[in-house]
């Protein structure tokens, strides 16, 4: 695992909390708002949840995995 994309991956984390909040990010992803603080960088099926809302790409929430998702 690439440190500095692991780094990355901390402070988009933070990123999304600050952008929706944790408690509605939760109520977005149908999980409880402790989940989601649990979380020290997003696990990769919410990170294709949120993606999937719109305003992140998974690449970008997740840059330590290898995701290359299908786009249509």
């Amino acid at each position: 695992m690439n440190n500095v994309n692991y780094q990355l991956a901390l402070e988009r984390k933070k990123e999304v909390i600050n952008q929706y909040g944790g408690k509605n990010l939760a109520n977005m992803l149908g999980i409880s708002h402790p989940a989601v603080s649990k979380w020290k960088v997003i696990p990769p099926f919410r990170a294709y949840q949120i993606a999937k809302l719109g305003e992140f790409d998974i690449e970008y929430l997740r840059p330590d995995l290898q995701i290359n998702p299908i786009k249509k």
